[in-house]
C-alpha cells in the first residue's frame, strides 16, 4: 500500500515530527499520542497510531522499533525534507529572480546556482505579463541599495537598532535612530520599505514606512539596546473594527486585490451566488492614509461597506477629487 497519499501531507509532517522525536531518544506511547492528537485532525489518532506502533499488523508503517516500553527511529539518521522536481525547479527560477540577490551573498548565490545547473527553470520573467505595476520599481542592481538592502536586513534579523538617514517623500532628508521592526514589499510598486519605530532618549516616539530605495545610509548600532517592547507598541496602533470591502471579478479584481493587498492581514469570504468576495482588512492607523488611496485606485471593482468612519473618509477625498475636477473645467472656461 502507498504510505502517503499525497507528497508532505498533513500525514507526512505528522511522522516526519514523531521520527525526529524518536531518533534523538526513545519515545513513549503517550507521546505519540500526544503529537497526533495536538497536530492531527480528529481521526488521525485512530487512522495512524495502530500503523506507527503495531509492527505485527500488516498494514504497519514498521517505522519504528519497539524498546521495553518506548520506541526508536528505525532510520539510522533523523529524516530530512525531500523535495520534488517541481519544487526543485521552482527555486532554480528563484535563484534568478532580480531580487535575490539582496538575501544572499555572492558567492552563496553562485555555489546555489552551480548545485542546480543541471535542473530546469520552472518559468523564466518572460512567462508573466505583469499589468497594473508602477514602472520606477527599487533599484535592485544598484550597489549602494543591495549593501543597505543588507544592512536593514541584518537588523531586522538580529534585532539591532539602525540610524539611517534617508529622502522623505518631498525630497527633504532626515537621520535617526530606529528599531527595525520587519521588511514588506508591494509587488504594485514594486518596492521595499522599512516598518520601524523611531527611538529617542531610550523612548519609542513614532512608527515609519521608510522606502529602502530612499535610504542615503544607514548603520548599525551596536552599543544601541533593541527595545523589548517593540510588538507592543506597534501592536497598540491596531485598529480594532477592520475594513469590509467587497470585490467583483471584473478585470481581474480579485487577483488584483489579493496581490496589491498581500501586506495587510485580512480574511475573505466568496460568495458563489454573486460571485463576489467580501474581504475583512485589518490595519493600524498609520496605514489608513494609503489604504484610501489604494482602494479607491480600484474604481468600481472595490464597494467599502464598513466602518462608517472610514466610508466617510472615502467619501470625502471622492468630494474633494471632484471639486478639483470642476475647478479645472471653470479655470478652462476662463481661457
Amino acid at each position: 500500500m502507498e504510505l502517503f497519499s499525497e507528497v508532505y501531507s498533513k500525514y507526512y509532517h505528522i511522522i516526519n515530527e514523531i521520527l525526529i522525536e524518536a531518533h534523538n531518544k526513545p519515545i513513549t506511547t503517550q507521546s505519540i499520542y500526544s503529537i497526533l492528537q495536538q497536530q492531527g485532525f480528529r481521526d488521525t489518532t485512530l487512522n495512524l497510531a495502530p500503523k506507527l506502533i503495531n509492527n505485527d499488523d500488516k498494514d504497519s508503517y514498521n517505522l519504528l522499533i519497539k524498546s521495553n516500553d518506548n520506541y526508536q527511529s528505525i532510520l539510522n539518521l533523523q529524516p530530512s525534507l525531500l523535495l520534488t522536481n517541481l519544487e526543485v525547479r521552482w527555486i532554480k527560477s528563484l535563484l534568478y529572480d532580480k531580487r535575490i540577490a539582496l538575501f544572499f551573498d555572492e558567492k552563496e548565490l553562485t555555489m546555489l546556482r552551480e548545485q542546480l545547473s543541471s535542473v530546469n527553470k520552472l518559468y523564466n520573467d518572460e512567462s508573466f505579463q505583469i499589468i497594473g505595476q508602477d514602472n520606477d520599481g527599487d533599484p535592485y542592481e544598484d550597489i549602494d541599495y543591495s549593501i543597505n538592502f543588507k544592512t536593514v536586513l541584518n537588523g531586522v534579523n538580529n534585532r539591532k537598532c539602525l540610524y539611517i538617514t534617508y529622502l522623505t517623500s518631498e525630497g527633504n532628508k532626515r537621520q535617526a535612530v530606529y528599531a527595525p521592526y520587519r521588511l514588506e514589499y508591494s509587488a504594485k510598486d514594486d518596492k521595499f520599505r522599512l516598518n520601524a519605530v523611531q527611538v529617542s532618549r531610550g523612548k519609542l516616539r513614532f512608527y515609519s514606512k521608510i522606502n529602502i530605495a530612499r535610504i542615503i545610509h544607514v548603520e548599525i548600532i551596536e552599543e544601541a539596546t533593541y527595545p523589548d517592547n517593540l510588538s507592543g507598541f506597534i501592536y497598540s496602533h491596531k485598529i480594532k473594527e477592520p475594513i469590509e470591502i467587497i470585490v467583483n471579478n471584473y478585470r481581474n479584481g480579485f487577483e488584483r486585490c489579493f496581490i496589491h493587498l498581500s501586506n495587510y492581514e485580512r480574511k475573505a469570504e466568496y460568495n458563489e451566488e454573486t460571485n463576489t468576495c467580501r474581504i475583512k482588512i485589518y490595519y493600524y492607523d498609520f496605514d489608513e492614509a494609503e489604504l484610501v488611496i489604494k482602494l479607491l485606485s480600484y474604481g468600481p471593482i472595490v464597494r467599502v461597506v464598513g466602518p462608517e468612519s472610514f466610508k466617510n473618509k472615502i467619501v470625502e477625498r471622492i468630494n474633494k477629487q471632484k471639486q478639483l475636477f470642476l475647478n479645472s473645467l471653470d479655470y478652462k472656461e476662463e481661457y
